[in-house]
This record gives C-alpha cells, sequence and structure tokens, in this order.
C-alpha cells in the first residue's frame, strides 16, 4: 500500500528524533561509563552534535538549501543529503558497535537501560530515516502550494 505523500519539514523531524536520542545518549552517559567505553561516548556524542547541527541549520534555512517548487528537485536534493549524512550514520555505526561489543553493565538501571537499549534503537531509526530520505521520490513529497 503506498504512503501518503509527507512535506520536507516532516521528513527533517522523523530525522531529528533518533539524532535526539543518540544525542541525549552521549550527553547523558559522558563521564558515567568506564574508561574502555568511555572514549568511544564521547566520540558518539561529538558526532551526533555535529550532525544535528547540520539538520538545524538546514531545517532553519530551508527555501534556500532544498528547492521547494519542484518535488524532483527537492527529492534528487534529499537524496544527495542523505548520501552526504551517511559518513556520520557509519561513524555513529562504528561507534555504537565497539560500545556494544564491550558489553558493559552499568550499575543505575536508567543508564544502563540508555547504554544497552536506547543507544541501538536510537541507531537504529537513525539509519531506517536515512534509507528512507535515500530512497525519496518526488511523488513522495507533498509541496507547499505556490500562490
Amino acid at each position: 500500500m503506498a504512503t501518503a505523500p509527507t512535506t520536507v519539514p516532516a521528513l527533517l523531524h522523523e530525522l531529528s528524533s533518533p539524532l535526539t536520542v543518540l544525542i541525549s545518549t552521549g550527553d547523558l552517559l559522558r563521564d558515567k561509563v568506564p574508561d574502555t567505553i568511555e572514549p568511544f561516548v564521547r566520540r558518539l556524542g561529538d558526532t551526533s552534535h555535529r550532525f544535528g547541527r547540520e539538520v538545524v541549520e538546514l531545517r532553519a534555512s530551508l527555501e534556500e538549501k532544498i528547492d521547494l517548487r519542484s518535488s524532483a528537485k527537492a527529492a534528487a536534493q534529499i537524496r544527495q543529503l542523505a548520501a552526504d549524512w551517511r559518513c556520520y550514520q557509519a561513524e555513529l555505526s562504528d561507534l555504537v558497535v565497539a560500545i556494544q561489543a564491550a558489553r558493559v553493565k552499568l550499575e543505575d538501571p536508567l543508564l544502563d537501560r540508555i547504554l544497552n537499549q536506547n543507544l541501538p534503537n536510537g541507531l537504529s531509526g537513525l539509519t531506517r530515516n536515512i534509507d528512507r530520505l535515500e530512497a525519496i521520490r518526488p511523488e513522495d513529497l507533498a509541496l507547499p502550494e505556490q500562490g
């Protein structure tokens, strides 16, 4: 079944949600994990913050960066952005794999859940959203009415 067309801001919001999970995870776990994974957690925070800033900047200047008058052009621009963002996703994925490989269990149950559930789930959501953006077609977009 086909999905209803979506707006570009809605697509960026969907990307922001799992990205916020990764940013928050890096912030919350910094200096609260064993030395074996601390460098990975720091890099996770730094990388997710950089990626987050790019998305915020895009949202702030959306009409300058994406041609909202043409669904074909907008879809191509979104696919290019997603391809460019794949480097962030790959780096974050490598960091999450390294963190998970250490099999750390934190004493604080909330921090442990953030480390061992929220972190991989956030990465999974981010990957799904980038996959969706890379495959976006003109007919998937609902552009604003031109008046």
